[in-house]
C-alpha cells in the first residue's frame, strides 16, 4: 500500500495500516512550508494582543481547517513571546477531530467541531450554533496559501467578517517520478492513498509525461473524504475506497474492509 501524507505526518497512518495487517510504503508528494510572507499572520497575532490587553475587539472565533494551521499558528505566536493564555476568551471552531486534538492539546478552547469534516461542514454548524444569527461576527481563518474558497465565500453571504491569514503553504515534495511511475505501473501497491485534494494535485503534477489512469490501472485509489474524492475524480481517477467519516483511522479501516470483501470474494 502506498500512502502520499506528507513525511512529518506519515507516521501515525502508516501505524494504523500496519495494525490491520498492510505492507506500508511512503511517498510524501507534499511538504509543508513556512507561508510566503507572515506580515497577514502577525498583524492578526497584534490585533489578538490588542484583544487580550482590553484595548479592542477585532476577533469572536478562531478557525482552523487543518492541524498544520494550528502548528504554524502557534509557532508564530511562540516567537513573538506570546502563547496560548492570549486566546482563552476566544472560542476555536476546527474541522474534525484530528485538528481538534492538535487544538486542544496546544491548551486551546476549541467550542465548534463541524458534523461533516469539510468547509461546508463549518459553515453548516457555525450557523447553527448561532441559530442562524452570525451577520457582523467577526472570524480569523489562519490557512494554507492555497485552500478551497468555500468558507470565505460562504461567510461573506451570511455577513460573517471574515480574515483569511496565510500560515503556511504546501508545496511539492521532491522525490524521483520515472521511478515511481515504473514501480506504479508494474502494480507493485493494491492502493494508493490520498489524504488531502492537494496531495492528489501535487501527485498528478509529479507525473507530467503520464497519463494518471494508465499509471494507476493497476492500482485502487482511496480518498480519506469527498473533497478529496472530487479533486481524484476531476483527474479522471476512479475511487475505490471512501471512508463515511473523513479521518485516517476511518480510512484505515475502510481499506482493510475492502480488501477483505474483495479477499472474500474472489471474482469481484
Amino acid at each position: 500500500m502506498l500512502i502520499t501524507r506528507a513525511a512529518h505526518q506519515a507516521a501515525a497512518f502508516v501505524t494504523l495500516l500496519e495494525q490491520y495487517g498492510a505492507q506500508v510504503t511512503s511517498l510524501p508528494t507534499i511538504a509543508i512550508a513556512e507561508p510566503t510572507s507572515w506580515a497577514a499572520l502577525d498583524s492578526a497575532l497584534q490585533r489578538l494582543r490588542d484583544q487580550a490587553a482590553g484595548t479592542a475587539r477585532h476577533y469572536d472565533w478562531l478557525c482552523f481547517t487543518s492541524a498544520n494551521a494550528v502548528e504554524f499558528f502557534l509557532k508564530r505566536l511562540r516567537s513573538h513571546g506570546a502563547d496560548v493564555g492570549l486566546l482563552t476568551d476566544l472560542p476555536v471552531c476546527a474541522i474534525g477531530k484530528a485538528t481538534a486534538g492538535v487544538a486542544r492539546d496546544a491548551g486551546l478552547s476549541v467550542a465548534l467541531i463541524p458534523a461533516q469534516f469539510n468547509a461546508e461542514g463549518v459553515v453548516e454548524s457555525f450557523v447553527d450554533f448561532h441559530g442562524g444569527q452570525v451577520a457582523g461576527l467577526r472570524v480569523l481563518l489562519p490557512r494554507a496559501r492555497v485552500a478551497r474558497e468555500t468558507i470565505p465565500e460562504a461567510f461573506a453571504a451570511l455577513g460573517v467578517k471574515l480574515e483569511v491569514v496565510e500560515a503556511y503553504q504546501t508545496v511539492r515534495a521532491t522525490f524521483e517520478p520515472e521511478l515511481w511511475a515504473r514501480r506504479l505501473a508494474a502494480g507493485e501497491f493494491d492502493a494508493v492513498t490520498f489524504a488531502s485534494a492537494s496531495a492528489v494535485t501535487q501527485f498528478a503534477e509529479a507525473f507530467p509525461d503520464h497519463n494518471l489512469e494508465e499509471l494507476l490501472a493497476r492500482t485502487q485509489v482511496a480518498c480519506i473524504g469527498p473533497v478529496t474524492r472530487r479533486a481524484a475524480e476531476e483527474l479522471g481517477l476512479t475511487v475505490a475506497v471512501e471512508p463515511t467519516e473523513a479521518t485516517l483511522p476511518a480510512l484505515a479501516a475502510a481499506l482493510a474492509e475492502h480488501f477483505l470483501s474483495q479477499d472474500l470474494n474472489p471474482d469481484t
